[in-house]
């Protein structure tokens, strides 16, 4: 039997916290809002990650705080994708490895390019230590690598997605193309290459744009993610343009149920060759995300309650504070 989760991108996002509907209370702790997640759902994407390298202290707590056979997606550090990370999320180690004046781009980020090639692979290394206690636990789902858009293919970039399986060992990986020059112009070489190289192929579901991947339905191991950031077309293009559109105006879109029947249709699809099905939720604005990932929950035949359900649910574990006691 196929097996299929269905989550978030971010529980801590904070359109989802401040705006929406989904959390009970916008006091939560990060630790209460972690639990009421867990209590919808199985499953959920770290989007920090990205941004810094994670400590094994939060990994450890993420286990401690979430049931048995909850599963944590782990987005990879920017380094390790191809992106240009932020010099204040460079632990010591890698900042050593650093010219005294490294190159910045207009953002204000260290240029990829003015790293040693060993920086790398001690990122690897200090994000396999970090991310321990998940999978020590069984606890981790996949580790995914979302390229960066101007990774473009390219035999020696192919070549080094051969190579992130052996360097994170036992460990479930996937990536996520942003050009066409992967997808759709090079595909059958790139899944055959994932395949043999056992990487999960992202399939993603994004706004029709001129140069946006399209959705292919493909799995390249036992384990296949349907990666879904909403079909605001706008809010992409106006970063096409130049812009730099927020997360909730880039990603505003709530998919209607007949959008997701058709998604459901596709899940199963990679159900039919994976053992492991991943359908995680990327339109973040507002409560969009958990609005559809309950919808989906329930085409699925999983249970699935409404936000005023959760919500009493909460009320009823929720500990009473000491001095009311």
């Amino acid at each position: 039997m196929t097996e299929y989760r269905v989550g978030i991108c971010s529980w801590t996002d904070p359109s989802l916290i401040k705006e929406g509907e989904f959390y009970p209370a916008r006091s939560m702790s990060a630790e209460e809002r972690l639990r009421y997640y867990a209590a919808a759902f199985d499953t959920v994407e770290v989007d920090s990650s990205y941004y810094a390298l994670p400590s094994a202290r939060n990994a450890a707590l993420w286990v401690e705080r979430t049931p048995p056979g909850f599963l944590f997606n782990v987005k990879a550090y920017s380094l390790m994708t191809g992106h240009h990370p932020r010099a204040e999320s460079l632990p010591a180690d890698l900042r050593a490895m650093l010219p005294a004046a490294p190159r910045t781009t207009r953002r204000g980020e260290i240029d990829r390019a003015a790293f040693p090639p060993g920086a790398l692979d001690r990122c690897f290394v200090l994000f396999r230590e970090a991310l321990r206690p998940l999978a020590e636990a069984d606890r981790l789902g996949y580790v995914l690598f979302q390229l960066a858009p101007w990774v473009r293919f390219s035999e020696g970039a192919l070549a080094y997605l051969g190579t992130i399986s052996d360097r994170l060992p036992g460990w479930t990986v996937a990536v996520e193309f942003r050009d066409r020059s992967w997808i759709p112009e090079h595909a059958r070489e790139v899944f055959d290459a994932l395949a043999r190289a056992k990487v999960a192929a992202v399939c993603v579901d994004a706004p029709g744009t001129p140069n946006a991947i399209p959705r292919v339905v493909e799995a390249t191991t036992e384990t296949a993610i349907l990666r879904l950031h909403g079909r605001n077309a706008a809010g992409w293009l106006a970063q096409l343009h130049g812009d730099e559109p927020s997360v909730q105006e880039k990603y505003d879109y709530l998919y209607s149920e007949d959008e997701l029947v058709d998604l459901v249709k596709d899940a199963r699809t990679l159900g039919s060759k994976a053992k492991r099905v991943f359908i995680v939720f990327n339109n973040n604005n507002r409560d969009y995300p958990a609005r559809n990932a309950l919808m989906v929950r329930r085409l699925l035949g999983q249970p699935a309650r409404d936000f005023e359900a959760l919500k009493a649910g909460w009320k009823l574990r929720r500990p009473t504070p000491k001095g009311l006691r």
